[in-house]
């Protein structure tokens, strides 16, 4: 486990490993400090913000979901050298089904790792941009990723595993409850007996589809609009998806 360093020790042993003489004396221990507490991908993350006032990472994934139904999503950072990050992300399934959302945060550094937090933001979204996160989300991202971007697109593998910093970034949830696993879609069996014996939860929600009910899924209840809970059912019901 990685020991946790406040600003003043780390400002201390950083003022070693930069000293010539003293980090020549003994350069086991300088290797092992710079692996230990990831200062190479953390040194050239700070570079590139003091030279170019902000550093800009996208990343993009497609992930087969079925048949002809795929889910596609894209996140936008930027990076400012006063501490402030900006996100604007957006997740789509098909020509009309999309998500949107937008974030001003706090970024710092921590062992390898961005570690981003929304904060409440300084103007209202206008008419024609999308929402802002509520202050509280919280998540990291490897630093090596950013790097190898060079400014440009990260592009996941096709049918890649989400990256565990998307769903934080998208619900503010710590717990990952992607539904995605390595490779194709593996759908969960259900004992439907089992269901229909426990009966509805008392605060269930319901869509009738080509004449039967159904009940929605929590996760489409939290994160779609009521208007569009029949189509997104109907979708889980035609490829097997449980919720």
């Amino acid at each position: 486990m990685s020991p946790h360093l406040d600003d003043r020790l780390v400002a201390n042993i950083l003022s070693y490993v930069t000293e010539i003489k003293a980090s020549s004396s003994c350069q086991t221990w300088k290797e092992h400090l710079y692996d230990a507490l990831k200062l190479e991908p953390q040194v050239c993350f700070m570079r590139r913000i003091l030279e170019e006032k902000s550093v800009s990472f996208c990343y993009n994934a497609v992930r087969p979901l079925g048949e002809d139904f795929e889910e596609s999503v894209g996140y936008n950072f930027s990076f400012f050298a006063g501490g402030i990050y900006r996100l604007a992300w957006t997740r789509t399934y098909d020509a009309w089904s999309s998500q949107g959302e937008q974030h001003y945060g706090s970024w710092k550094i921590h062992l390898g790792h961005v570690y981003c937090e929304t904060l409440e933001p300084t103007e209202e979204a206008g008419e024609s941009e999308m929402r802002y996160a509520p202050a509280g989300y919280k998540f990291a991202l490897p630093i090596h990723d950013i790097l190898s971007a060079k400014g440009g697109y990260f592009q996941a593998k096709d049918g890649s595993k989400a990256a565990a910093w998307e769903l934080p970034a998208r619900t503010g949830k710590v717990e990952s409850e992607s539904i995605f696993t390595e490779g194709m879609w593996e759908p969960v069996v259900v004992d439907r007996t089992q269901v229909r014996l426990s009966g509805p939860r008392a605060d269930a929600r319901f869509v009738e589809i080509d004449g039967e009910v159904h009940e929605v899924s929590n996760d489409i209840v939290e994160n779609w609009p009521e208007p569009d809970w029949p189509r997104l059912m109907r979708c889980r019901l035609r490829f097997g998806i449980n919720g």
